[in-house]
C-alpha cells in the first residue's frame, strides 16, 4: 500500500511557541486522519489532512488553522 501525503507543510515542521518547540501530531477526528499540534487546554489547531478522501479537504471545520476540540463534550 502506497501512504500519500497532500499538503503544502510536511509532517515534520514545527512552530515556535512561547520559546518551546511544538510538533504537529498525527490524530484521528472525526474519522479523518489529520496533522495539528496543541493550542490551548482545550482545543487542537489542525496543520494540515492526511487523506486520499477529496470530500475532506472542502470541509471548513477540517481546514487548516481551523481549531478542534481535545475533549469531546457528551450531552
Amino acid at each position: 500500500m502506497t501512504d500519500v501525503y497532500y499538503t503544502v507543510q510536511p509532517p515534520q515542521s514545527t512552530s515556535e511557541t512561547s520559546g518551546r518547540t511544538v510538533a504537529s501530531q498525527l490524530i484521528c477526528y472525526k474519522g479523518v486522519q489529520l496533522y495539528a499540534r496543541p493550542y490551548d487546554k482545550s482545543h487542537y489547531q489542525i496543520t494540515g489532512l492526511c487523506t486520499t478522501d477529496p470530500a475532506c479537504y472542502l470541509r471548513k471545520d477540517l481546514m487548516p488553522g481551523a481549531l478542534i476540540p481535545l475533549f469531546q463534550e457528551n450531552n
